[in-house]
């Protein structure tokens, strides 16, 4: 499969996790988890050689800084209570911003970038992509443990430490 093709097909699985996320909060993260590894594959394996041919270049750079833009949404919607009524409002705003973006490169980037890199080039990109998109995916970090988000919780303060190191202690 090539790149392009490739990105199309996550591109609609992303959008089943977000029509998911928008009526099972509990799918929210993993339309996230898609989400940044979509983008930061996306970006080196595709966006970085776009931007290195010279009538492509604004439109890629444009599209990197939509992903940053996307970032900043979801670390918004991630700050925001899950159970909270306004929960929602949060998917359905990175799920448009999302969709819309998806759709512009979809209609406007993907065929340029299809008539300005060999077939041969597409492929192996396509199955660089496949196959770091895979091992991104199956990476699971370990969760903090409970007594640890307990004390945080309960904290009424959190100082910097005093070695110096940045860290702060939890009282």
């Amino acid at each position: 499969m090539d790149i392009i093709d490739a990105l199309v097909s996550h591109h609609q699985e992303l959008r089943k996790l977000y029509q998911a996320s928008e009526s099972d909060a509990s799918r929210f993260d993993e339309f996230v988890r898609h989400l940044v590894v979509h983008h930061t594959m996306e970006e080196k394996y595709f966006y970085d050689l776009l931007q290195k041919v010279a009538d492509a270049r604004r439109d890629s750079l444009e599209a990197v800084n939509e992903h940053h833009i996307i970032e900043l949404i979801i670390k918004d919607a991630e700050g925001f209570p899950k159970d909270h009524g306004g929960f929602p409002i949060k998917v359905e705003g990175l799920g448009e911003y999302t969709s819309h973006h998806l759709d512009e490169e979809e209609a406007e980037i993907f065929p340029m970038a299809r008539a300005r890199f060999s077939p041969e080039d597409l492929m192996i990109l396509g199955k660089l992509f496949l196959e770091a998109k895979q091992k991104m995916l199956a990476i699971e970090l370990p969760e903090v443990p409970a007594q640890i988000n307990q004390r945080a919780a309960g904290s009424k303060q959190v100082q910097a430490s005093s070695q110096g190191l940045g860290i702060g202690s939890l009282k």
